[in-house]
């Protein structure tokens, strides 16, 4: 099997934990499977240019900064995939709220570069999202209201449908109640094909 699969949600929906299950779950069966955080390789490239910045700070930077940085970290990660084998799964954000409005995480020469097979959004009801980012003290995460939540899982929802148009990839919804992320990575693999 050799797969690459792009896992996003909306930041409180715990999309790195399920991906982080995904790989442990796989290798358990004997798969083989990576993990390739987005945010991770962004930040590895930030300082090869001696920039020092946070994750959660670099939304804040112009749409046009983003998105040359977004070019360079998709060929990064589109390399380290290609030494990859079985499973591949890239950590990220299908849409990146910005003061400028909403930028795609994935436009369309990211996804020729990474050429997905599937395509995840990981959800979860917005007033757990809301009561997740007041609780991660590890990020700076932006605070919302239930409302604005559920713009952002909306916005997700309409670029992920543009990405499968785009790229002839599925698109896959997928719960992570709380409490319940070892189910959601279950289904993360099921729909990849691993049984």
């Amino acid at each position: 099997m050799d797969k690459t699969v792009i896992v996003t949600g909306i930041p409180g929906t715990g999309k790195t934990t399920v991906c982080n299950l995904v790989e442990k779950l796989a290798r358990g069966m004997g798969v083989e499977a990576s993990v390739i955080n987005y945010g991770t390789v962004m930040m590895e490239i930030l300082r090869k240019h001696g920039i020092t910045k946070d994750r959660d700070t670099m939304r804040k930077d112009s749409v046009a900064t983003q998105r040359k940085l977004q070019r360079e970290v998709a060929e990064a990660v589109a390399e380290k995939i290609k030494h990859l084998n079985g499973l591949k799964i890239i950590d990220t954000h299908m849409s990146i709220k910005t003061p400028e409005g909403y930028l795609p995480g994935l436009p369309s020469h990211n996804l020729d570069i990474l050429r997905p097979d599937l395509l995840v959004l990981v959800e979860a009801q917005p007033r757990e999202i809301s009561f997740r980012r007041t609780k991660d003290a590890n990020r700076k995460r932006d605070m919302a209201m239930e409302d604005t939540v559920k713009e952002e899982l909306l916005v997700s929802r309409l670029m992920a449908g543009a990405c499968a148009v785009y790229a002839g990839a599925a698109v896959k919804i997928v719960i992570n109640s709380e409490g319940k992320q070892e189910e959601a990575a279950k289904d993360i693999l099921s729909t990849s094909g691993v049984t």
